[in-house]
């Protein structure tokens, strides 16, 4: 029988690599279908070397950027990266990108706009196909030897807005999906996709949707939406509040929720930024709105494999999860969504 789901997991590896490659092997070894090496180089370790080292400490899983960005690299570059990459691990590696977050605000840059990231994934396919790549005025060519174009590495687009995930929907190979998990929240971003692939004239068979969320294991659903919200609300604020369904009167509260959110020490090395950001919600006003659009992964081992299979019945398979907390957390993380969560799916 075909396995219905699939599950990538990935984390800021706030670590040297000898410890992230332990990780990574623990992922690996646990059978995740694919692992994220962030881009973010002002406090994380190079993403290209440490994607070397996560390709050559796994055997299975996809490796994919989690994510990178079309302003600090060429489009030249990044190919490059994905063809060595792809000579360690062929058929292995995927390349995840958005229009860029830490890796641009923390040197003062900015993200990229919708058309700018759109003519970067065209120009990387391109190059990937042994053809010659426009950007920003110039056009270029590969030259590598030894190598046998055109070469199939995916392209996934990490997005919440509509306009994104239609353009997506249009030239990448999927996308990997940061919403609500309201009904409309869900529909919202599907009608998206589909009037991209639409535009494109290009099938759903044809393109991935990953779907981004955070799992919180606690003895009860209760006591976990006590210590946490469930999902970040980052991504409300990122770019435009447009299109994302927000209330008019949730804006300024929105914003002030976010107002630490270009803040690494706050947004990566709290440990307790989920209870931090609970008490802000309810202060604001805002914890009744975000609660009803948490994904709900969360509680006993029980809880969330009985939510993931209402998800995977409504078609939504594919799951990208950020994992947070110390060391030993993360390690327990895997342990516990491997041992405890990935059976009960299996016998569903």
């Amino acid at each position: 029988m075909a396995k219905r789901f699939k599950f990538g997991l990935y984390q800021p590896h706030l670590w040297t690599l000898d410890d992230a490659q332990r990780w990574w092997r623990a992922c690996d070894e646990a059978g995740f279908d694919m692992i994220g090496v962030p881009d973010s180089p002002v406090f994380l370790r190079e993403m290209f070397v440490s994607a070397t080292c996560c390709v050559l400490s796994t055997a299975q899983a996809r490796i994919f950027t989690a994510v990178t960005n079309p302003v600090t690299r060429h489009p030249s570059v990044t190919a490059a990266g994905l063809i060595a990459l792809n000579d360690l691990a062929p058929g292995r590696i995927v390349l995840g990108i958005a229009a860029g977050d830490s890796a641009l605000w923390t040197v003062g840059l900015k993200p990229a706009p919708v058309a700018q990231l759109r003519e970067y994934i065209v120009a990387v396919k391109a190059l990937l196909r042994g053809e010659a790549a426009h950007w920003q005025g110039q056009t270029f060519s590969a030259q590598w030897d030894k190598w046998s174009p055109p070469l199939d590495i995916p392209i996934y687009v990490a997005c919440a807005g509509p306009k994104t995930l239609q353009m997506a929907a249009e030239v990448a190979d999927g996308v990997v999906a940061y919403v609500g998990f309201a009904a409309d929240d869900i529909t919202r971003a599907q009608r998206a996709i589909a009037d991209g692939l639409a535009a494109a004239g290009r099938k759903s068979d044809e393109f991935d949707v990953w779907w981004n969320a955070q799992v919180f294991f606690a003895p009860s659903i209760e006591e976990a939406k006590e210590t946490t919200l469930g999902w970040s609300p980052q991504w409300l604020t990122e770019g435009t509040l447009a299109g994302k369904g927000i209330p008019e009167e949730y804006h300024d509260a929105l914003r002030e929720m976010n107002a630490d959110t270009h803040d690494i020490d706050a947004i990566y090395k709290t440990p307790e930024r989920p209870r931090i950001l609970v008490e802000r919600a309810k202060r604001l006003g805002l914890y009744d709105w975000l609660i009803s659009r948490a994904p709900g992964l969360w509680g006993t081992p029980d809880d969330v494999a009985a939510r993931f299979e209402a998800y995977f019945d409504a078609g939504m398979s594919n799951w990208t999860i950020f994992v947070g907390g110390n060391e030993a957390d993360r390690f327990e993380f895997v342990e516990t969504l491997a041992n405890q969560v990935v059976p009960r799916l299996e016998s569903m």
